[in-house]
């Protein structure tokens, strides 16, 4: 009966022993974090690093690798925050925990960044009477507005003057612009059509109210060829080619295509066209593109920017 009773009194010590063993905090601290979640350019970022064991308080640090730029560490409360600046590839980082003994642990945990995503750039268009506009004289002026595949906000404009007739067609010159704001590149002598775009919705009755966007760098120096006044255009039969007739002694100038094709994907400020004025991407919302002629043909397109 004795012996029995002391195996039993040594099971309980035994037992209690073992439970107070489990339940006493590790002398050691552990980091217990075993991996982060992946960041995004641009995006907040915030996690914390666990602990056990250990005598707190603690003091956290970095012991190898480097914090993807614009994250930081603080060193109280073992948080990773901030806003990731750029993109980076995964990397590990060693991190390092200290109690209030001194005693260290560390642990190596995988970092990256995700690039920022771009949202996708969808345009349409919304098409404001006809494409194309006829006048008396036999000419027809078309205008084509249409996005660049695959390119985000990249626009692209045709205008095109042709002779309906068959045969020449000689047309003299006209000062009949419905809009005097058009022209086609930074020289413009010897067009007899031209473009405007605006930010905005506008019609042919309210055009003048807006200010129409600069469409060419103004940092780029250009020397401007020196012309005779036109006074009259020789248009070939069904075609937008065109002889230029000019003054003096009705000089003939070289035969030349009546189509003017620009590709954009922004404009310039206006801001008196400082040195430092940068291209300015199309921002979502509503645009208006003219096109129209010395002899009154005018067209006015739109096209809505959506993100």
């Amino acid at each position: 009966m004795k012996n029995r009773m002391r195996i039993l009194l040594l099971s309980i010590t035994l037992t209690v022993l073992i439970l107070s063993t489990s339940c006493a905090p590790s002398k050691t601290p552990t980091i217990t974090t075993n991996s982060l979640p992946e960041g995004t350019e641009g995006q907040a970022y915030s996690q914390t690093l666990k602990v056990h064991g250990g005598t707190p308080p603690y003091i956290w640090s970095t012991m190898g690798g480097e914090l993807p730029i614009g994250l930081q560490l603080n060193a109280t409360h073992g948080v990773i925050s901030g806003t990731p600046i750029i993109a980076s590839n995964p990397s590990f980082v060693t991190f390092q925990v200290t109690d209030n003994l001194k005693t260290i642990a560390f642990k190596q945990i995988l970092m990256t960044v995700n690039p920022a995503t771009t949202p996708t750039a969808t345009t349409t268009f919304n098409i404001v009477g006809p494409t194309s506009s006829s006048s008396t004289n036999g000419l027809n002026l078309s205008l084509l507005v249409d996005a660049t595949p695959n390119v985000q906000h990249q626009i692209s404009i045709t205008l095109d003057e042709t002779n309906t007739l068959s045969e020449i067609n000689n047309v003299p010159v006209s000062d009949n612009w419905l809009y005097k704001g058009l022209g086609v590149a930074p020289c413009n002598f010897t067009s007899p059509y031209g473009i405007a775009m605006f930010s905005g919705d506008y019609n042919s009755s309210n055009l003048s109210t807006g200010t129409p966007l600069t469409l060419y760098n103004p940092h780029v120096a250009r020397l401007c060829p020196t012309n005779y006044p036109v006074i009259s255009y020789s248009f070939l039969p069904s075609l937008d080619w065109a002889q230029v007739i000019e003054n003096p002694a009705n000089q003939l100038n070289n035969s030349q295509q009546m189509k003017y094709e620009l590709t954009i994907n922004g404009y310039w400020p206006d801001d008196n066209f400082s040195s430092n004025s940068q291209l300015t991407s199309f921002a979502p919302g509503v645009y208006t593109v003219v096109g129209g002629d010395e002899w009154g043909n005018l067209i006015v397109l739109h096209f809505n920017v959506t993100n």
